[in-house]
């Protein structure tokens, strides 16, 4: 470890020194083994999202770069207190990023270099401060900041709204005097923004299925009651889908049976019809025999 490492533990014994690296080995190695874990999950399934919600992760570790592509990552519910400034530059492809209720004190400036991040979830971390390069995140559509300490940018931008506070960290950032627009009409306020907000941004059912799981932390009424209706027309819809497919099950079935009884019906006809030609045929030649039997007669006579 390097001197501010030991000076940090200067006078209180080595003992103590000890333990606390003992616990920070264990703390990193069990991080990296829930993430390559995660990992190894994806590239065996065909999700393609690593789930590493609520796993006790403190660290993120490089095992989460065996996957460049994916495009959904979910760790809330987790310890980290750092993101790593590579994270951004290794997952060119994110478009999904939940880093709710963690220790998040600060974002590398890197983020701002992405060009597919659509959604951050930064809900319940310790977070005072957002980079200015965060203005330069130009893809970014949903931004959730509730029961964020935030101090800069100042409050009044925020309750303006996404497009508000990207726009004054990019002037921020652009040694600019901060613009103070949009009006919040134009964008609801990111500190309130909830599950409403981002219908329109889920990626799937199981990715919304997957961010309103936490309800011991997630407790608004609200949400609730929106989640319960989202399951609610989930089943109606559900059962709506499986009347059709019966549905159409049995039209398919009615089709197959007609289909029977005319085969059946045309099979009798053909079975008739030979029948008739028979007979027919027995009849001449009951008639060939009854001539040749006269010729003969008056052959005898003659």
């Amino acid at each position: 470890m390097g001197d501010s490492y030991s000076q940090e533990f200067k006078g209180s014994g080595d003992n103590f020194g000890d333990e606390h690296l003992k616990k920070r080995s264990l703390s990193g190695s069990n991080s990296s083994k829930e993430i390559r874990k995660a990992v190894e999950q994806c590239l065996l399934s065909s999700s393609g999202t690593p789930d590493v919600s609520r796993k006790n992760v403190k660290h993120l570790t490089e095992e989460i770069h065996r996957l460049p592509g994916i495009k959904y990552l979910h760790l809330e519910g987790n310890v980290v207190s750092t993101i790593p400034e590579d994270l951004f530059p290794k997952l060119p492809h994110l478009v999904w990023l939940d880093l709710r209720y963690n220790k998040i004190k600060a974002l590398p400036p890197g983020i701002g270099y992405h060009r597919q991040l659509k959604t951050l979830l930064l809900e319940g971390n310790p977070i005072k401060e957002l980079p200015t390069e965060l203005g330069d995140l130009t893809s970014l559509t949903a931004l959730n900041l509730r029961h964020c300490p935030l101090e800069f940018p100042p409050k009044d931008v925020i309750q303006k709204g996404l497009k508000s506070i990207l726009c004054f960290l990019w002037d921020s950032g652009n040694g600019r005097l901060p613009c103070m627009e949009p009006a919040a009409s134009e964008m609801p306020p990111v500190e309130r923004l909830n599950l409403s907000e981002l219908l329109q941004e889920w990626p799937n059912e199981e990715e919304e299925l997957r961010f309103q799981r936490p309800e011991e932390i997630i407790k608004d009424e609200k949400e609730e009651f929106l989640a319960a209706e989202r399951v609610g027309a989930i089943h109606d819809f559900t059962e709506a889908g499986d009347n059709r497919r019966k549905n159409e099950q049995l039209s398919s079935e009615s089709a197959g049976l007609g289909r029977i009884i005319q085969a059946k019906r045309a099979e009798k006809r053909r079975s008739v019809a030979e029948k008739e030609l028979k007979e027919e045929q027995a009849v001449l030649e009951r008639r060939k025999k009854q001539v040749l039997q006269c010729h003969c007669l008056l052959k005898v006579v003659i």
